[in-house]
């Protein structure tokens, strides 16, 4: 049983996590897998943390993936980037799979200090025909093999996010559908390369449990704060996360 391996301490500091999660998803609408990953990669192997965050995350998508009512341009939009960016999932799994766990922590703080980078400098980049098939195919097979290995869901989609420029709502029901479909792939990968067992679902049903109480009190700091502010203080939290990472593997 998962909780028989760790002690009272790193127990209740995982479950302070997964808290944590539910406040970051419930105030900027995204971001559970990369915190649990950046927070819990000193106690727990990289390979159980994504698997243990693969369920919680299809739950509190399937919300978002209604909102909006713009779905079907959506889909028509951005098709062959979904396509592909939830196929290339499998080989970046593989990678996960027979890659050594440090190099993979190096890698998930290398694109974590990339992504959190380009926000806190604001820069925006344009993809050249970002609507065409080809860009969109290329673009989202980089994207999915970086979730198999990483389950770092955002780079390259924040490019083709930015440049497609959709308001407030058509954004939160793109990453719904996105985040929807992402996760799934990987339970699929995972049960393929036998990277999530029985005791690991198990866990991830439990750990619902603070995730929905961080989202109640995410969506109450939501509605008192400016949501631009708690975005600047989640990605300053992350390149911090990204440095600590990095000097605690060499």
């Amino acid at each position: 049983m998962f909780f028989n391996e760790y002690s009272l301490f790193i127990l209740t500091y995982i479950f302070i996590v997964y808290l944590f999660c539910g406040i970051i998803k419930g105030t900027i609408g995204f971001g559970m897998p990369t915190v649990s990953i950046s927070l819990l990669v000193f106690f727990i192997d990289i390979k159980i943390i994504i698997a243990l965050i693969l369920i919680p995350t299809i739950v509190v998508n399937i919300y978002q993936l209604s909102r909006g009512g713009n779905l079907i341009i959506i889909l028509k939009e951005t098709k062959f980037f979904l396509l592909f960016s939830t196929m290339f999932i499998f080989p970046g799994t593989y990678l996960l799979n027979i890659i050594n766990s440090q190099y993979i922590i190096l890698f998930i703080a290398f694109v974590l200090f990339i992504n959190s980078l380009l926000f806190l400098t604001n820069r925006t980049y344009i993809l050249p025909k970002y609507k065409s098939p080809f860009t969109q195919s290329i673009i989202g097979a980089i994207n999915g093999v970086i979730i198999g290995m990483t389950s770092i869901y955002t780079m390259p989609l924040i490019f083709l996010l930015q440049s497609f420029k959709y308001n407030k709502n058509t954004t939160v029901q793109f990453l719904g559908i996105a985040f929807f479909l992402y996760p799934i792939a990987q339970m699929v990968s995972f049960a393929n390369f036998s990277l999530i067992s029985l005791d690991i679902i198990k866990t991830s049903l439990i750990l619902l449990i603070p995730i929905f109480f961080g989202l109640f009190i995410g969506q109450k700091i939501r509605r008192r704060i400016s949501e631009t502010l708690f975005q600047k203080f989640f990605y300053c939290m992350l390149l911090v996360m990204s440095f600590i990472i990095i000097i605690s593997l060499i």
